[in-house]
């Protein structure tokens, strides 16, 4: 055989592996990972000192690793030089609670189980399966759970919305749609809507999507935000809803007011703060130029790192065409102003606290965030960093 020939065959060789090495679709990935799942499950059993083992392990491992950190919050080596080993592995007991669920609610550690898998192992790789599955199991064998709240804020704060606006958590929608629909309880269910829509309110300022995509994504979130609190408009909202909204009907009207006022692509709400020598001034009164609004703290790293960009920023920028409003949420005036004296921020700062109309309307939980406005007061995007294709998107849009 020559060399051209044994190539040939070498090559056909390669490409025949091809598809078993390279070609599995995510569907087959997510089959042979739920296979695996499954003989883990029958493997383990309905073993509860698995899950004890596995968070007594964890709890040591966080011990350590909090020990090991050092004035930064940056993991120290060791003395050898070698870093702390990484966490302790949670499928086992992650099999082993969802073994106990499938006793169907009869386990005397059912509950228990549940709550591991909605909380504890929700956080690792396969969180949003985990979660699912123990959230839909206290639906159905503890409706009347008592920690409904503090569980589905949870679920709702380990979600993500990519550039496309799909959910990295796609199994934590899909439960926020059947306990709208399907529980018993009107409150669960109006909990259910609220978290339902407040998901796809998020997905509409994702950055990779056409006008119509981004119209269709807020007409869904309003579709599920409006009527949400019928039946149950009086009664106090489940712990971690929404900071500074007391009923049903105050979230509903307030998460309407944000999908229409605070999304990309809809116009800003005219809404007011207090500058740092206590002047009142309005958004509106920044009309007329391109505003970068920063929701930032003191103690934020994130925010405070951020700051020599911002101040490059705000030195190449044309003045009459640009403007930064930096928005302090520190607790407290004071904490703000003394910090600035020691960190010079050349642009307009607000400070209006912790809860303040400003970051409920804007729905601004998180730190940083970003907001772009036009002339006009539309927000043309929102982020929690400042990445180079958002920096050019400013310089863009000002020049």
């Amino acid at each position: 055989m020559n060399t051209s020939n044994r190539t040939l065959v070498a090559l056909g060789a390669v490409l025949l592996l091809l598809p078993a090495a390279f070609g599995r679709t995510a569907g087959e990935e997510s089959s042979s990972a739920d296979e695996k799942l499954a003989a883990l499950v029958a493997e383990v059993g309905p073993d509860w000192e698995v899950v004890t083992d596995y968070m007594s392990r964890q709890r040591e491992w966080m011990r350590h690793r909090l020990n090991s950190l050092g004035p930064d919050g940056d993991a120290e080596t060791s003395e050898d030089g070698e870093e702390a080993s990484g966490p302790p592995d949670p499928e086992r007991a992650a099999a082993a609670a969802i073994s106990i669920l499938e006793e169907g609610g009869t386990h005397e550690r059912s509950v228990d189980a549940a709550q591991f898998l909605t909380n504890q192992a929700a956080m690792t790789a396969r969180g949003d399966e985990y979660a699912y599955r123990g959230a839909k199991a206290l639906l159905e064998y503890v409706p009347d759970f008592g920690a409904w709240g503090m569980t589905l804020s949870r679920m709702n704060m380990l979600r993500r919305f990519r550039d496309d606006g799909e959910s990295s958590r796609p199994a934590t929608d899909r439960f926020f749609e059947e306990l709208a629909s399907e529980a018993e309880d009107p409150v669960l269910r109006a909990a259910g809507r609220y978290y339902l829509a407040l998901g796809r309110m998020a997905a509409v300022n994702a950055e990779v999507l056409s006008e119509d995509e981004r119209t269709a994504r807020k007409e869904a979130a309003l579709d599920a935000a409006e009527g949400l609190s019928a039946g149950v408009e009086d009664e106090a909202l489940l712990f971690g809803m929404r900071m500074g909204a007391g009923t049903f009907a105050d979230a509903e009207a307030d998460l309407i007011r944000s999908i229409r006022h605070a999304t990309v692509g809809s116009v800003v709400a005219d809404l007011s703060g207090s500058r740092m020598d206590g002047v009142e001034e309005a958004l509106a009164d920044y009309r007329g130029r391109i505003v970068l609004l920063d929701f930032w703290a003191t103690w934020c790293k994130p925010c405070i790192a951020a700051l020599p960009t911002l101040r490059e920023l705000v030195a190449d920028l044309p003045a009459d065409r640009f403007v930064l409003l930096a928005v302090s949420v520190d607790a407290e005036l004071e904490t703000a102003v003394e910090f600035m004296e020691e960190e010079p921020m050349p642009w307009v700062n607000w400070h209006v606290g912790m809860t303040s109309e400003l970051t409920k309307v804007l729905d601004v939980s998180a730190f940083p965030t970003y907001m772009l406005l036009d002339e006009q007061g539309r927000i043309l995007a929102r982020t929690s960093s400042l990445p180079d294709d958002f920096l050019a998107l400013i310089e863009e849009t000002v020049r």
